[in-house]
Formats: C-alpha cells, sequence, structure tokens
C-alpha cells in the first residue's frame, strides 16, 4: 500500500504538472446591474474547484494503477452513459439525456469529439468567489474558451458560478457578475447557483453561521437576481445539503434543481430535473474524469386542458391548475399572434381585428415561462370548413370542394405555394372553388366559412393541390416474366418502356398494373404513370429501372428467410414465379405447406416449428427449384419496448430489454422508405446517427439465436418513433412492410 500511495503521488504530480494548459485571460472590465467588475483569473489557493480536482485526479490514478482499480477498469463506461442507474418512477416515460460539466481543470478540450460521442449538453463553470475571508469574485480561465467551443459544436449551453456568497447583497453580487460575463451569448439551459461545503477544507460559507433559512436566501437572492436578466435560474446541490443546509423542496418549486448523488439511485423528495451521478465519466475529447448528469425532460407546463368561447365581444375560459397567468393570441389566417397578458379567465376583444383567437396558460418557473396547448380558435361564428376534396378541372386546374357549413355566407379560399405565407386566393358562395396556374403540386389550400356581418369561422385542414401529372411514381419488380408495380389511384393507365443495348425504344400502354414479357427478349424496363387532359398526356416521374436478363430455371440466386410479426419473411427472386413453404420433420425430413406467389407466409400458430423456404418456376410442365434457405424457428420471446432514452444533433440512443441467451439484436431504422438493417449489436442499447436532415425516423428491434442448423428469431419490438409520428410518415410507393423489409 506504501507503493501505491508512493506512485500514486508521483504520477499525480506528473499530470497536474503535463496536463495543466489552461489559458490566462486578458485584463479586462465587464459591468452589469449598474456594477463593474475587474475580470480577476482563477487563484488556485482560493479555487475549492482546484480541491477536487487534484483530489479527482489521484483517485484515477489510483483507479488505473491499482489492481482494484484494474478490476473495475469498466467502471469509467458505465458512467459514461449511466446504464447501472435506477431511475425514480416519476421520470417514467419522461425522455432522458446526458450532460457535462466542465471546468478549467478539464484542460482543453476538443469540443468535436465530445459531440461525436453523442453528448449535446454542458453546463460550463463561469467563475468561482474565492472561499478565503477576502471572497474574490473570480472567472474561470477557460470560460470563455470553453463557451465559444462548445457553441460553435452545436452544445446546448448553461453555466454554474460556485458561491461563497455569506449575504443576499454578496449573492445578488454573482448573478450581476455571471449576467456581465454572459453578454453576448444566448444560453439554451440555466445558470445555476453552486451552494456547497469546501471539500478537504473550510471556507467562508462554511464558516458564516448562517442557518438553513439563511442559506436558503442566498439561492433565492442569485436566482431572483438571474431572472431580470431574461436567463434561466437554478441550484446546483447535492442531497445532503438540499435535505439539510438549504430548503431544497421549497427551492425547487420556483427555480430548477440539479442534485449531485454519486449512487445508482436516489431518494429525494424534491422537485429536480437533473441527477449528478458520477464524476468519473470517461468521454472522448476531454482528459481524464469529467462529471456527468442525466437530463430528465420535466414537464412544468399546466397540465389542464383549456376550453375557450365567445359571448359578444368577451371571450372565456376555465382556469388552469399552477398557472401563474394566460397569453391571448389573435390569428388572421397565418400564425399566431400575442394580443395580450391576462391574470384572470377572460378578455374583452372589442378593438381588435383577428379572425379568431385562443388562449394558453402558462408556468413561470426558473426565469422561463412554461406554456400549456394552446386552445382550440374561437370567435363570433364558431362555423369550421371540414374535409376538403381535389379533383383535376383541366390543364393547371385544381377544383378543391368542401361539405356546406351551417349559417355560412361565403368562404374564402387561402392558398400557399412552398410553404410560404397564406395569401387569400378568393371568396365564393358555393362549396367549390377551382385553383388555376402552374406547378399546383407545390401549393397548399385552407378554407374558412363567414357569416353574413363577415366574421370568419376556423379553417379546415390544409391539403395539398396535385399537378397535370400523376401524384405518385410506380416502383416495378419482375416476377418470371411479368413485370408488376403498384397502382397509382390518380393516374388513367400506364406507359411501359423497353430499350435493349442496340439502341431499340418501345412504349407499351397499358391499364392494369402489371404486364407480361416474353422470356427471351433482353433489355430495361421502367413504366411511368399518365394523365390524359384535354387531348394532352402528362406522365409521372420514371419508375426504378428493372434489366431484364430473361427467366433462368430454376430461378436466379438464393433466399434468405428472416421473420417479422406476422410470420416468415424472404428476399424475392426476380425470376421466380413463386415460393414453397417446408416445415422441418423430427426425423429430418420436411413437408410442403403452402405454396405463396408474395415473398411471406403467415399462419395462426407459426412458434417452435422449423421452416425453410425454395423458389420455383416452370418450363412446359416441369418445375424447377431453388436451394432451400436458411432454416428458421420463431420461439424466443418478444422484445416487448423499445425506449429512446435521448435524441439531439442527429443522434438518438436507443436502447430494449434483453432476451435470455439470444446472441445478438438486430436493429433496423426506417427513415421514410422503408425498414433496412441498421446495426447487429451484441447488448442492449445501440446509437443511431446520421439523422440530422430526416423528416422522420423509426427503429425496431429483434433478436436472434443462431446456430449450424437454423436461426432462432423473436418477434419485432414495437415501432418506436424517433422523429414523427404514423400520422406524417411520408407516402412511399411500397407494397408491404414485407417489401421493405426485403428491399
Amino acid at each position: 500500500m506504501n507503493f501505491l500511495k508512493a506512485a500514486a503521488g508521483t504520477l499525480l504530480a506528473g499530470i497536474i504538472g503535463a496536463g495543466m494548459v489552461v489559458s490566462v485571460s486578458a485584463d479586462h472590465v465587464i459591468s452589469a446591474g449598474g456594477e463593474t467588475f475587474e475580470v480577476v483569473d482563477i487563484d488556485p489557493s482560493q479555487d475549492a474547484g482546484y480541491l477536487k480536482y487534484k483530489h479527482a485526479r489521484l483517485e484515477e490514478a489510483l483507479d488505473r494503477r491499482s489492481p482494484a482499480g484494474r478490476i473495475r477498469s469498466d467502471y469509467t463506461q458505465l458512467c459514461s452513459f449511466g446504464s447501472y442507474l435506477t431511475h425514480d418512477t416519476r421520470f417514467n416515460g419522461m425522455d432522458r439525456d446526458f450532460c457535462l460539466d466542465v471546468s478549467q481543470w478539464q484542460g482543453e478540450i476538443d469540443w468535436k469529439e465530445v459531440k461525436k460521442s453523442g453528448i449535446s449538453n454542458v453546463i460550463i463553470r463561469l467563475g468561482v468567489r474565492g472561499y478565503g475571508s477576502a471572497g474574490t469574485l473570480m472567472m474561470d480561465d477557460k470560460y470563455y474558451e470553453n463557451i465559444e467551443g462548445a457553441k460553435a459544436a452545436g452544445f446546448n449551453v448553461g453555466v454554474y458560478f460556485y458561491t461563497q456568497a455569506i449575504s443576499a447583497a454578496e449573492a445578488k453580487q454573482e448573478a450581476d457578475f455571471c449576467a456581465a460575463a454572459l453578454k453576448g451569448y444566448d444560453l439554451e439551459l440555466p445558470v445555476y447557483f453552486d451552494i456547497e461545503s469546501v471539500d478537504w477544507d473550510a471556507g467562508r460559507l462554511d464558516n458564516s453561521g448562517l442557518d438553513k433559512k439563511g442559506k436558503t436566501a442566498l439561492c433565492r437572492a442569485f436566482c431572483d437576481q438571474i431572472e431580470t436578466y431574461g436567463y434561466q435560474s437554478g441550484v446546483y446541490a447535492n442531497k445532503n445539503w438540499l435535505e439539510n443546509y438549504i430548503d431544497g423542496p421549497a427551492l425547487g418549486n420556483d427555480y430548477k434543481t440539479w442534485i449531485a448523488a454519486y449512487m445508482s439511485s436516489i431518494d429525494y423528495a424534491g422537485i429536480y430535473d437533473m441527477w449528478q451521478y458520477s464524476s468519473k465519466a470517461e468521454i472522448d475529447g476531454i482528459s481524464g474524469y469529467v462529471d456527468i448528469s442525466v437530463m430528465y425532460d420535466v414537464d412544468y407546463t399546466p397540465p389542464t386542458v383549456i376550453e375557450a368561447e365567445m359571448e359578444g365581444s368577451v371571450m372565456t375560459w376555465n382556469a388552469a391548475d399552477y398557472a401563474d397567468g394566460y397569453t391571448v393570441y389573435g390569428n388572421d389566417g397565418g400564425d399566431n399572434y400575442v394580443v395580450a397578458d391576462c391574470d384572470g379567465t377572460s378578455f374583452d376583444v372589442a378593438g381588435q381585428n383577428a379572425s379568431c383567437y385562443c388562449v394558453a396558460a402558462y408556468n413561470y418557473f426558473g426565469g422561463k415561462r412554461y406554456y400549456g396547448s394552446t386552445c382550440e380558435p374561437v370567435n363570433g361564428f364558431g362555423g369550421r370548413v371540414g374535409q376538403l376534396y381535389i379533383s383535376r378541372s383541366g390543364i393547371d386546374k385544381i377544383t378543391v370542394s368542401w361539405d356546406a357549413v351551417d349559417e355560412a355566407a361565403g368562404y374564402e379560399i387561402r392558398t400557399s405555394r412552398d410553404g410560404g405565407d397564406y395569401g387569400s386566393a378568393g371568396r365564393t358562395e358555393d362549396t367549390s372553388f377551382t385553383v388555376e396556374g402552374e406547378e399546383l403540386q407545390n401549393v397548399t389550400v385552407k378554407v374558412r366559412p363567414y357569416d353574413e356581418s363577415g366574421v370568419c369561422g376556423g379553417y379546415s385542414d390544409e391539403i395539398m393541390l396535385i399537378g397535370n401529372a400523376p401524384s405518385d411514381t410506380p416502383v416495378i419488380f419482375q416476377t418470371g416474366a411479368r413485370l408488376v408495380w403498384n397502382s397509382i389511384a390518380d393516374a388513367d393507365g400506364y406507359i411501359v418502356t423497353y430499350e435493349n443495348a442496340e439502341g431499340l425504344t418501345m412504349e407499351y400502354t397499358v391499364s392494369d398494373a402489371f404486364m407480361d414479357i416474353k422470356e427471351d427478349i433482353m433489355g430495361s424496363y421502367y413504366v411511368q404513370a399518365y394523365t390524359k387532359l384535354d387531348g394532352r398526356w402528362f406522365r409521372s416521374e420514371t419508375s426504378n429501372v428493372i434489366d431484364f436478363e430473361g427467366v433462368s430455371h430454376p430461378p436466379r440466386g438464393e433466399i434468405l428467410l428472416d421473420s417479422d410479426d406476422n410470420g416468415l419473411v424472404w428476399n424475392r427472386l426476380t425470376d421466380a414465379l413463386g415460393y414453397v413453404v417446408y416445415q422441418a420433420d423430427p426425423d429430418g425430413g420436411a413437408k410442403e405447406i403452402a405454396r405463396v406467389t408474395e415473398c411471406s407466409y403467415t399462419a395462426d400458430d407459426l412458434a417452435g416449428a422449423v421452416y425453410f423456404v425454395k423458389g420455383y418456376n416452370t418450363k412446359g410442365k416441369k418445375e424447377y427449384f431453388t436451394e432451400a434457405s436458411n432454416s428458421v424457428t420463431i420461439d424466443l420471446n418478444e422484445v416487448t419496448e423499445a425506449k429512446l432514452e435521448s435524441f439531439a444533433d442527429g443522434a438518438a440512443f436507443i436502447s430494449w430489454n434483453s432476451i435470455e441467451d439470444c446472441d445478438e439484436y438486430m436493429v433496423y431504422l426506417d427513415t421514410g422508405s422503408g425498414y433496412e438493417l441498421y446495426t447487429t449489436v451484441r447488448g442492449t442499447m445501440a446509437v443511431i446517427g446520421g439523422l440530422d436532415d430526416a423528416a422522420f425516423a423509426s427503429v425496431r428491434v429483434k433478436g436472434y439465436i443462431g446456430s449450424k442448423e437454423y436461426v432462432r428469431y423473436s418477434a419485432f419490438s414495437n415501432q418506436l418513433y424517433i422523429i414523427g409520428d404514423d400520422e406524417n410518415r411520408p407516402q412511399q410507393e411500397v407494397f408491404s412492410f414485407d417489401d421493405l423489409m426485403r428491399n
């Protein structure tokens, strides 16, 4: 043990001597709140954070050099993303994310590397008050460098200030100091008041004699003052302080609370939304250990659903629980705009010019308003147009129609092109209106009624118009000597184009969504849907191209058997006419149980038995079969729930419950064009990246056990939506979920 102490001491001296590269800020003056501060760099002898740093580096040295430390070598990796944590049940169903907090004692930070690790949130130390009797205000030597680097890398940023205030006046002064240093920076996360004892020493706050009430008053003085500058406020303290030295539960009712407790679970009665669970995370881009927290997406919004009504010119609504106030909005067909803030539950709209009004309740917490949902719009005329219908009425002409609204004198039609602002396209007393112009497929329409006095009702849902050509593009595939594609609802027919290597091109017009071709004529085929308007033909975009190479007997290719929620699925063979599904017998034989033309098979109970598939086609009266696929059985337990742990900056952390004895898990990703295998992992967590520009993303997971004889699969997990939901999933030209899994 003496050897270990000596080795650790030598190593620590080397680490501190070689690793401490800190920038020294240029002398300058900052000001806020009528007070001017001369920037003073950190004096390590007065910085309690330096004491923590030294102790942390000593622990790190011992962890890496001692036998016990080597046994715990994976502990810092567990710390990095908290896989060992048990979360309070109050956070069930809430989104979670991770957050680092850093100071100059982390040295040079490669923010781009940190971002690649999946971390998107950081709390940066802005400064400290020295813990000696002088209580000097000092700025963290890396503050400006860290905030600039984190901002440039796209992090959500907050800051903290380590207090040694012993009066409310000093706490307010610390808030003014923070506001002065924050000029020119927007924060996504709060400004935290870090209140704690000085570890391995005693500070001026420890010796102040302030009781629990007095220390609580320091927190309120800082948070209230920083909120006057427009920042969110918060209190950072460990569990012991929150329970025994300050009134943590009371502060949690008014300010964000960041609790420190280095354990796998915590039992704390007060409100909190961030838990610093470790000081031993290892993150790429940062040398040595770093503090890490889990952030909970706590909902501070008033939960009550607001319902409003209009009587004359007075709008009234029900009171919302926990609401500090209400905002009334007006709308003239575009975005809502603020009309008034109210303390009560009524507002007289006389003199206002909006066509409709709505209201939302808010709760003021931690320096920020948290709004509940906005109520349905109301006005003097309560009518609203229902579903819109569209039909082509000529070249560059689309007729929009709707059902009549009771007591409506007429209707206003508004249009928007390429997502721009809506403008009036006209009014009509009928229940239809024809929109004319080029590229109407880029135009959206909505309609609202108005009464005899000209007061407008509510808008319909918007609808996208269609152009002259069919709105969708066919997707084509080959089945033996037949080309098949999906039917396009608004098409009058289809044009199949054939091209060969000699440059011959031929077109065939068909009305069905398939066409038979000759087995021995090689070439490429593609399909377009068409509409016929006023004697002119308008074509859709071209489908994918099928390179027809004739029909092989037996069919070309290998069948790879898989499973989905409904049963067995496999890949398509281009020149197969169909597929035979076999069930293996225990004695080594097999029996045919089905013949299908699609690439899937479903029965009431497929679990437990072993299956394989062969493709086949015919020539004359003879059948030709492929080799058998791999064998599959479906008998693992279902992966019952995939969960989104966090999502930020195009990267999603997902997890799922484990299956006993499962070898690996297959993660499938759909970004709008069908599920594809994204990755295979051995654990129960995966990172899905590259979603920065995705408008939709969902994930499904299943497990498998492989052997030489056959593969055992579980059923798929739930469909986990990362971006969007089933309502806004892009409409693709696909045939079924099975096709998406195969292609």
